[in-house]
């Protein structure tokens, strides 16, 4: 859980340089994103929580919206930054996916 607080504060430190000049701001929207799903999903995987539809469907949600900017970003911006376009939204994703998809140890 420590790396996914990690994520959060950097996406919201990001989110407010990004608000303060005129960038784009999604880059630190997807971290935030990534980061509460992923901390969503490991508390569902560890029985922290329980597993209900409304948080399935807030993560999916989540999912979905970094999948969005992708699919909505400028073609260029991935030729100019593919590290901001791509790697970041792949980053959360695969993360989210391994979580979910892996057997427990227990």
């Amino acid at each position: 859980m420590v790396g996914s607080m990690l994520a959060l504060v950097f996406g919201f430190l990001l989110l407010a340089s990004e608000m303060t000049s005129s960038q784009d701001t999604t880059t630190g929207w997807v971290i935030i994103l990534g980061a509460l799903a992923y901390r969503s999903a490991k508390k569902r995987k560890l029985a922290l929580v329980k597993e209900t539809v409304i948080r399935k469907s807030l993560e999916w949600i989540a999912l979905i919206a970094i999948i969005f900017t992708v699919v909505t970003t400028n073609g260029a911006r991935f030729v100019n930054d593919p590290f901001v376009a791509l790697i970041i939204p792949a980053w959360a994703l695969i993360a989210y996916v391994v979580l979910v998809f892996k057997k427990s140890t227990s």
